[in-house]
């Protein structure tokens, strides 16, 4: 296989039995180290003893990142895909029974030795039936809580050899595999338990104790400007400058408010109760601009508006010439002869 081909990120691992083929079947879909997702198995074997399936993994798009396979003993296996359905042939009656009536399709599928099986669907739920087999991995399934699961796989080829991973990427396991993939499993497997080790200790360790103001408190208050002496009332405690440290500066209550300048701060009178205002007041009207009037009496409405100017003078009526008064000697001469007349 040329170096661009060579598998850098699988997605799907599957080995079968070796059934009339002069090796075991595999299949794998993969990203190679060039970038693109390939799907590789055996060449020639895997088109005769599983048609179908070959024919089914070229209907799905992107298969070689979709496509879930799993192979059993004589020649059964389950495959999937998501959005895509399912293809199998030759499961258990009790598990296609289960596929066919699950809401859902599986997203994973073990099939064992003596018919024994595990499913598992995207929302976590699982059920297993192992007759008998693969006893510790059934011990370890009941000590398990419901939807822990993220991947299970047994082989179909020895009742004793199961690999299980949690959800938590802790895992459980029983065989041997190939001599050469042993350092590589190992690696990963140490590689899996330390990052658990380490997202423990951070779950274990204390929250961080925040030190100086808290989140959305009112700031510290100190005075830097001396306080004026023109000001007799109430003057509370102020610092000059900031606190020293290791010292607390005296909080403001919540209910003072801050002074611009570092201006004492003024006691807060008692709020008065209203009086109801004599007389009451009316609403204000808009001012409306008055013409200016020259005269006592009102302006018609009708005559037009004068300007300032000079007052013309009158000039004064003509004297009146005095009546004539008698004098003391006609009022004599007429009494006389009025008084000789009625005598």
């Amino acid at each position: 296989m040329s170096p661009p081909w060579r598998i850098a990120q699988p997605y799907c691992l599957a080995l079968g039995p070796q059934v009339n083929s002069p090796e075991p079947i595999w299949y794998i879909g993969c990203k190679v180290c060039d970038g693109e997702d390939k799907i590789f198995y055996s060449q020639t074997y895997f088109d005769i003893n599983y048609p179908d399936l070959s024919r089914w993994t070229t209907t799905i798009p992107a298969a070689a990142r979709n496509v879930y396979v799993s192979f059993g003993p004589n020649l059964t296996y389950f495959a999937c895909a998501p959005g895509r359905g399912s293809i199998w042939a030759g499961l258990p009656g009790e598990l296609t029974d289960k596929i066919q009536k699950a809401f859902d399709t599986p997203c994973c599928v073990s099939l064992g030795m003596n018919d024994a099986w595990f499913v598992m669907w995207p929302d976590g739920y699982f059920v297993w039936k192992f007759y008998g087999k693969y006893a510790p991995l059934d011990a370890i399934l009941n000590a398990a809580e419901p939807r822990s699961v993220s991947y299970l796989a047994i082989s179909p080829f020895n009742p004793d050899h199961y690999f299980v991973a949690f959800k938590d990427r802790s895992i459980k396991y029983n065989f041997i595999g190939a001599e050469e993939w042993l350092p590589q499993m190992r690696a990963a497997f140490d590689e899996w338990q330390q990052d658990i080790m380490l997202r423990q200790r951070q779950s274990m360790m204390p929250p961080p104790q925040y030190q100086g103001q808290m989140i959305n408190a009112p700031g510290q208050q100190w005075n830097q400007f001396p306080p004026s002496p023109a000001t007799p009332n109430y003057i509370p405690q102020q610092m000059q400058g900031p606190p020293n440290p290791g010292y607390n500066a005296p909080m403001s209550p919540p209910f003072t408010p801050a002074t611009p300048y570092g201006a004492p701060m003024q006691p807060i009178q008692p709020m008065q109760p209203m009086q109801p205002m004599q007389p009451p007041m009316q609403p204000m009207q808009p001012v409306r601009p008055m013409a200016q009037q020259l005269h006592a009496y009102p302006m018609m409405a009708s005559a037009p508006v004068e300007m300032m100017g000079d007052i013309p003078v009158v000039a004064a009526p003509p004297p009146v010439a005095p009546l004539p008064r008698s004098t003391s000697t006609e009022k004599g001469g007429f009494l006389s002869k009025f008084h000789s007349k009625k005598n």
